[in-house]
């Protein structure tokens, strides 16, 4: 599984305009001026989707959802199913929504609307009854909302159902890690600015009860998951299922395929 390009607007823009170009032949200055000038303006008509920065479990069991948009725009977060809330984004571009209690996690869709165009966030957000939080991506790793952690740990794992897996968590940013499989060294990287960290695994994960471990300069940080291939997606866009190392997402991606994430959430899996 390897993650896959993206935002890539522009250089569809140019490409598309290329076979063009190189039919003027060599020395034509206009239509390179040409092509240059349109993927300028395909550049400032660019903007960044909207996006989720933090996630709040409230008193009444309710979440608030916190985020940045463009400044203005209409910020609408979307279930599978059909129902949405929405809010307007303030001057800054900051953005809160609050979803009801809900004892199972929810699959939302988060997009911007501005005029007549819908600028959507990459992948989903999933949100479980506890306000753990993540953006699901396909072919790539989770990205679990939190803020950077002093020492490593793992956060989520996605594979398919032929194994392929992106192991992804948070730890110091900077902070070199290596990644271990039942023991056996998968991978070293550095995490990032923002703490974070994803593997993309070079062989498949093998069904059964699998121990994953992290390691950095603090220690060693384990975590054990159980790994199946997905059943059908019959008549829903996902499927959540408690497990004792957290919860289990099934879900559909884009392209069609059946996608697993396991959430590591504090205190989502039960007593």
């Amino acid at each position: 599984m390897s993650p896959r390009l993206r935002n890539g607007a522009t250089g569809l823009a140019f490409a598309a305009l290329l076979p063009w170009v190189q039919a003027c032949g060599p020395g034509t200055a206009p239509a390179a001026a040409a092509a240059a000038s349109h993927r300028e303006v395909a550049e400032q008509a660019y903007r960044p989707p909207p996006a989720t920065v933090a996630v709040e479990r409230l008193a009444t069991g309710g979440v608030r959802l916190a985020g940045v948009a463009d400044p203005g725009a209409q910020v609408r977060l979307a279930t599978p199913a059909g129902s949405a809330i929405s809010t307007v984004a303030d001057r800054q571009g900051g953005w809160v929504l609050f979803t009801p209690p809900a004892a199972e996690p929810r699959l939302f869709g988060l997009s911007m609307v501005e005029g007549e165009h819908v600028i959507r966030a990459e992948g989903y957000l999933v949100v479980t009854p506890r306000a753990t939080a993540a953006q699901l991506r396909a072919g790539a790793g989770a990205r679990v909302l939190g803020p950077p952690a002093a020492s490593a740990r793992i956060e989520a794992v996605d594979f398919d159902r032929k194994g392929g897996a992106v192991i992804s968590g948070l730890g110091a940013p900077g902070e070199r890690l290596s990644l271990s499989v039942d023991g056996a060294p998968r991978g070293r990287l550095t995490a990032g600015t923002d703490g974070r960290f994803s593997l993309a695994l070079d062989e498949p994960l093998a069904v059964g009860a699998r121990h994953l471990d992290v390691s950095d300069a603090h220690g060693v940080s384990g975590w054990v998951v159980e790994v199946s291939p997905a059943a059908p997606l019959a008549d829903s866009a996902f499927r959540a299922t408690r497990a004792a190392s957290g919860w289990r997402i099934d879900w559909l991606t884009p392209g069609g395929g059946v996608q697993t994430t396991i959430l590591a959430g504090q205190g989502e899996a039960p007593a």
